[in-house]
């Protein structure tokens, strides 16, 4: 079997603490370049499934495998050279500027205290630029928005050119106008990617398929055409809810009824 780079494979995973199965028996394939969005409400296990990816959560049951690799039989540098993570939440208090956070990526591909090279210097100024942080380069990252503090987390994860990034609730602390570009952003960049998102509108807009979770099992895979549905928001998230088109994109729109 050939494996191409990029290659999420989540085999019959299932992550207990104590008697409490917080995620039970989920399968899912991600392919090289494509877009998956986690989906459920609060308490569903989508965080949870995602530290399994990046190495948090050992599971309990099952296997992740990354281009065909099992991500807990490897060595924390190889998959940090392949996964890259930005997680809902970091803390903040440490002396460290915007760059420095950023140039953190670079540790993956480095020997111990090896200095940083010309081209990891320029990796760093381009994921810089592109997510608009080069003003902020010098700016303690304390002192940042939790929305930029977001973008400064995306640009680390870019400079270890990983081939899957995970992504748990990038859009927090966002405005609207942000979501929206972080989100094509994301999906302009080729690269494989897995994010739990809340907002379903997003998730449909920007997602190839979605992966809806409801109490720790997948209760639907597939498009966001075959995933939001008025039978699964009443299922999952006990609401009422009317599917339309988006007029500009086309895509499913869902107003909760």
């Amino acid at each position: 079997m050939t494996i191409v780079p990029g290659a999420l494979t989540i085999e019959d995973v299932s992550f207990n603490i104590g008697a409490a199965r917080l995620v039970d028996d989920v399968s899912l394939e991600v392919a090289p370049g494509e877009m998956v969005g986690l989906l459920g409400p609060n308490g569903a296990g989508k965080s949870t499934l995602l530290r399994t990816v990046y190495r948090i959560n050992r599971p309990s049951e099952g296997r992740v495998l990354v281009d065909g690799e099992d991500v807990w039989k490897r060595p924390s540098a190889w998959v940090a050279r392949h996964v890259g993570a930005v997680l809902q939440d970091m803390p903040a208090e440490f002396p460290l500027t915007v760059i420095d956070i950023v140039a953190m990526g670079r540790s993956a591909h480095k020997a111990l205290l090896e200095p940083d090279t010309g081209h990891d210097r320029r990796l760093i100024e381009a994921a810089l630029e592109l997510l608009q942080l080069a003003p902020f380069a010098g700016r303690p990252f304390r002192t940042l928005s939790g929305g930029e503090r977001q973008r400064v987390l995306l640009a680390r994860a870019l400079v270890q050119q990983p081939g899957i990034l995970v992504l748990d609730e990038p859009t927090n602390h966002l405005d609207i106008h942000y979501q929206l570009s972080l989100l094509r952003f994301i999906r302009e960049i080729g690269r494989t990617v897995i994010a739990a998102l809340h907002d379903l509108n997003l998730a449909a807009m920007f997602c190839d398929r979605l992966c809806l979770m409801d109490r720790g099992r997948v209760a639907a895979i597939g498009t966001p055409d075959e995933v939001l549905t008025p039978v699964t928001m009443r299922q999952v998230y006990g609401i009422e809810a009317h599917m339309t088109r988006h007029p500009a994109t086309g895509r499913i729109w869902m107003m909760p009824s």
